[in-house]
């Protein structure tokens, strides 16, 4: 029996989001510091720093596709915030293990 590609990414995402998910609802309840735990700091590096740097190709991606449509609109700044700027910083500027900035 041979696995797809297709079937292993949908796993790996279904995953990646289902932990993703049941940590940020983890830390209200078990946290009171504002140091983050080894386990939420693998699970950041690990599954969510990947999927906004992925996240972030895709932005730009939309973004080019969506130049017919935002320069005549004159709304370009507004969708490169939205699409590539806000996973960029999501990714890259925000402190290792915490979800909720």
């Amino acid at each position: 029996m041979k696995t797809s590609i297709k079937t292993i990414i949908t796993g790996f995402l279904f995953t990646a989001l289902l932990l993703i998910s049941s940590n940020s609802f983890s830390n209200d309840y078990y946290y009171e510091s504002d140091v983050a735990s080894e386990g939420d700091i693998i699970v950041d590096l690990v599954l969510a720093r990947p999927l906004g740097i992925v996240g972030s190709g895709l932005g730009l991606v939309f973004q080019g596709v969506g130049l017919l449509f935002s320069v005549p609109g004159e709304n370009f700044s507004e969708t490169g915030d939205v699409l590539v700027k806000a996973p960029l910083n999501y990714t890259f500027n925000r402190p290792l293990g915490h979800f909720e900035d």
